[in-house]
């Protein structure tokens, strides 16, 4: 890593600067002390075996009267020095992949599949290019993930090198440096191609302007930088293993695999659950989404939005609690997934009624609860921790269906512009740890309509389950989740899919990711027959079997994956070399007249024997590492709108 921490801000109008402080080494980093009392603290964590360094600052003062004005912060203010050595191309690329954007997005395909999107912007000496997420929510149409790559000179490609026929290659070799931002609310960044061979990388939040009271401490934005000496599919995977190691706060296999339910009548809930049980249809866990609390009145999943602020279990539909629907659960073998929403607040409820106080200014239809307030902390998490011991809920689900950044804006007073979503940001963090460790193994699902609060910050806390909305309707196109599947691989290995078109193998093998939701029937959806409750059993029975290769080294494997067209192909392969062995997923389209498609595996030793198996024919082949990785491996599937699940081991594979 040539990568310095480094920062920088305004304070009191001029650059802050080193030599106007006193300057202390610490067991976390440095620290440095203005005359005033002003104290910066700079954080560093070092992580060497991956070339890696995440750093992040505090703000405190010290003294007895307030500071001057803190503005302009870059938490980072680094440069990338990318010609390492001889013959590196003249040429940098920055990849930024899309976020998730509006619900109106939902309502066609086409826009669903621009989500998670990566894109390549070239930088020419000179060139700055900048981003920001919409609305206060940190993956709202922008992800805070960045990557440069400077291929060699001689290379042909952008790194990937997959072939529209399907024959993909490694791609081409060169430096490459991934950038993450950790901060759950409104960041900014910016690279600027600098003279020479220099990469200038700034991030922060995206306005900062206000004065510290006498003891007062607060944090900003983090910053996660990751260098490597390769292909761009080498990268993204050792990125993987960054994020899988050293920040994803669960195992992989405490990931939730549910079925889910919206809110509806404790007896259908109870009907659900013993249906399941009599047809070994089994995941880990019951999920119920919103719509199950409230006062009563319009049954629980028509009027969900309305309710949010009146936090008791419907008496009308669930007379004893939810008590009853745990337990069967429990008894069939689930553990219990609940959701919440306890940042929005619809006017009237019971919570804006007894505390106005708590709120911000109407914003357009809801009400923001005030989160920077430390009694509204404490009122979350006794709220949440009740539900959570009396439902011994193994899995919270926490929503966000609203953008923050206009009541954060218009409440900050002239002198603290920036400081109430700092603390409001401080004290989500600090809910969601505080919940961790009253519970230990608690999971905490991020959702925020749909992916919207994905950073490295909520990542080290939390998991994004639902990581779109468009998993929300029930017809929706498989091939979108595929493109989007792309996208979101290559840089985050723990995430969940959900699918809810019961008898559809092709549709859900599309959504298998290391979290999974079947939501084959949903709410008032018709009973299923013998033959779709087999065919639950038989997903079920093989998600579990795949389920270990999801985390893993990930390798797209067609370039028509990477878009939202029904002519082609979609193939991508999990690998876990540790274990000498990984799967391929591949996806004839609909639109697709080719029955055939050749694969390189690259990678794989050349001395291994692999034996290769179609898990829906159990036909087997055996291959060397040699041949895989330079002839490739022929996949077949007769017919379009099908699928094929392939995996590959060694002997001694097999025999663990």
């Amino acid at each position: 890593m040539n990568i310095v921490p480094s920062f920088s801000f305004k304070y009191k109008g001029r650059p802050f600067d080193i030599a106007d402080a006193k300057v202390f080494g610490t067991e976390y980093g440095r620290r440095y002390e203005l005359p005033d009392g002003l104290t910066v603290e700079l954080h560093i964590e070092a992580y060497p075996e991956y070339s890696a360094v995440k750093w992040m600052l505090w703000f405190e003062n010290r003294s007895a009267r307030d500071t001057g004005i803190i503005s302009d912060i870059r938490d980072c203010d680094a440069a990338w020095c990318f010609m390492d050595g001889p013959g590196r191309s003249v040429n940098v690329s920055l990849f930024d992949t899309t976020g998730n954007t509006s619900y109106e997005s939902y309502l066609t395909e086409e826009n669903c599949s621009t989500e998670y999107s990566v894109h390549e912007k070239v930088l020419s000496p000179g060139v700055t290019a900048k981003y920001h997420p919409l609305g206060g929510r940190s993956a709202s149409g922008q992800m805070p993930f960045f990557e440069l790559f400077a291929a060699d000179k001689n290379a042909v490609g952008n790194g990937y090198g997959a072939a529209c026929s399907g024959l993909s290659g490694a791609g081409a070799v060169g430096n490459g440096l991934f950038a993450a931002i950790g901060w759950s609310g409104q960041w900014t960044a910016a690279f600027t191609r600098k003279d020479g061979d220099i990469i200038g990388i700034q991030t922060g939040l995206d306005y900062t302007a206000f004065r510290l009271h006498p003891g007062e401490r607060v944090r900003t934005s983090s910053i996660l930088l990751m260098d490597y000496t390769g292909d761009r599919v080498y990268g993204s995977n050792r990125f993987r293993r960054l994020i899988k190691e050293r920040f994803c706060p669960y195992s992989m296999e405490q990931l939730p695999f549910a079925l889910e339910g919206m809110g509806m009548p404790a007896a259908k809930h109870l009907f659900h659950i013993e249906q399941f049980k009599q047809h070994g249809v089994s995941a880990d866990y019951y999920w119920i989404d919103a719509g199950w609390y409230g006062k009563g009145g319009a049954p629980g999943a028509a009027d969900w939005y309305k309710q949010v602020g009146n936090w008791q279990v419907r008496p009308d539909e669930h007379p004893e609690g939810l008590v009853d629907v745990v337990n069967a659960a429990r008894d069939a073998g689930m553990k219990f997934l609940l959701w919440f929403e306890p940042e929005r607040v619809y006017p009237g409820t019971d919570l804006a009624v007894a505390h106005p106080e708590w709120l911000y200014p109407l914003d357009g239809f809801y009400l923001l609860l005030r989160l920077d307030n430390d009694d509204v902390r404490e009122y979350l998490f006794e709220m949440l921790s009740g539900f959570i011991e009396r439902l011994d809920i193994r899995c919270l689900r926490l929503d966000f269906n609203m953008e923050p950044l206009q009541s954060w804006r218009i409440t900050d007073n002239i002198d603290r512009g920036g400081i109430n979503e700092i603390k409001y940001i401080m004290n989500l963090y600090r809910l969601w740890d505080e919940l961790r460790a009253r519970f230990p193994g608690l999971i905490i699902d991020n959702c925020a309509s749909g992916g919207r609060r994905i950073d490295i910050e909520s990542l080290s806390r939390t998991v994004p389950v639902w990581r779109t909305d468009a998993y929300c309707e029930f017809t929706r196109d498989p091939d979108v989740i595929q493109t989007q599947m792309f996208g979101f691989n290559r840089l985050i290995p723990c995430s969940g899919g959900v699918c809810k078109k019961l008898g559809d193998t092709y549709a859900t093998r599309s959504a298998y990711a290391p979290a999974y939701v079947g939501s084959w029937w949903w709410t008032d959806r018709p009973t299923p027959n013998e033959e779709q409750f087999a065919w639950m059993k038989k997903m079920c029975d093989e998600y579990r079997r795949l389920r270990p290769y999801f985390s893993c080294d990930f390798y797209p494997l067609e370039n028509a994956g990477w878009s939202y067209a029904h002519g082609g192909w979609a193939a991508y392969r999990y690998d876990r070399p540790e274990h000498g062995d990984g799967i391929i997923m591949a996806f004839r389209r609909a639109g697709s007249n080719c029955e055939t498609a050749r694969y390189l595996l690259p990678g794989l030793p050349a001395d291994n024997t692999y034996t290769v198996t179609d898990l829906d024919t159990g036909a087997s082949s055996t291959l060397s590492g040699l041949s895989l990785s330079t002839s490739g491996l022929l996949v077949t599937i007769e017919g379009q709108y099908q699928s094929k699940v392939l995996l590959y081991k060694t002997a001694e594979a097999a025999e663990a």
